[in-house]
């Protein structure tokens, strides 16, 4: 571990910044901004490496923060103006990371496995809370696809609160990949594929989720794209009472999944 002082915006600063605000920079340097206890807790725990710790020269840590430095390839130890400059909490954080991305393209095999697909997930706050509560309700991987936000946005990870660090979270870039992500899992599972919609007839509380099934997540704005509602087995709706017509993406996700959930164990 090394540990580098720096108390002006310098050109290592300027690299952190650019990981904090920058997606393109984050790809390029394949490492993502954390802030937050629990989130690095998480990280440490799940086996995530670390590339640097950030503190403030005028931070006396605590003992958990001292016992963890050690584990970075690097210590930023920074000015305090410039450690306030960083953290976006009012009471600068004690520590920071600096964390590298690593492949997640495997998929999850389990005996009877949820998965969630998210279609060009396109609000921070959204995406997080939605990883949050696929980990709290046993999903076994998540996959995206589109053009959406940045799952490595320190915004979206601090909204998942320590979440991200647990769950699986795999890209998928085209139609085509999609249609190959299918006949791998159905080759392997007795999959269903599941769609939320506005339009469907069935209730989510009609559908049998009892077995392997793969819930597809519309975009906040315009549901699912054409291509994926056309390669779903079953589509369901969240009956709600008369003038309201949807909700939240990260709410209509978190009760579909817990009523899958709910059937799980109600026959377990």
């Amino acid at each position: 571990m090394k540990k580098i002082k720096i108390g002006k915006e310098n050109a290592i600063f300027q690299q952190i910044l650019a990981i904090k605000s920058n997606r393109n920079k984050r790809a390029q340097l394949k490492m993502f901004f954390v802030e937050g206890v629990q989130n690095i807790k998480e990280a440490i725990a799940n086996n995530w490496s670390i590339h640097a710790f950030i503190y403030s020269e005028k931070t006396n840590l605590s003992d958990w923060a001292k016992g963890i430095i050690s584990i970075a390839e690097y210590n930023y130890i920074l000015d305090d103006t410039l450690m306030k400059k960083l953290s976006d909490k009012s009471d600068t954080s004690e520590i920071l990371a600096i964390i590298k991305i690593k492949n997640q393209d495997d998929i999850v095999f389990t005996k009877n496995p949820v998965y969630v697909l998210l279609d060009r997930p396109s609000k921070k706050g959204n995406l997080g809370s939605i990883i949050r509560s696929c980990d709290a309700l046993n999903v076994d991987q998540i996959f995206y696809s589109g053009h959406s936000v940045d799952i490595y946005d320190h915004e979206v990870i601090t909204a998942s609160m320590g979440s991200f660090f647990k769950m699986p979270i795999t890209y998928i870039k085209s139609n085509e990949d999609f249609l190959n992500l299918i006949k791998i899992l159905k080759s392997k599972l007795d999959l269903q594929i599941v769609a939320t919609s506005l339009q469907a007839t069935n209730t989510v509380q009609e559908c049998d989720f009892t077995k392997p099934t793969l819930l597809l997540v519309g975009n906040e704005a315009n549901g699912l794209c054409k291509f994926y509602n056309d390669n779903v087995d079953k589509a369901v709706i969240i009956r709600m009472r008369n003038g309201i017509d949807s909700l939240n993406v990260a709410c209509a996700t978190t009760v579909c999944l817990y009523e899958i959930q709910r059937q799980r164990t109600k026959t377990s």
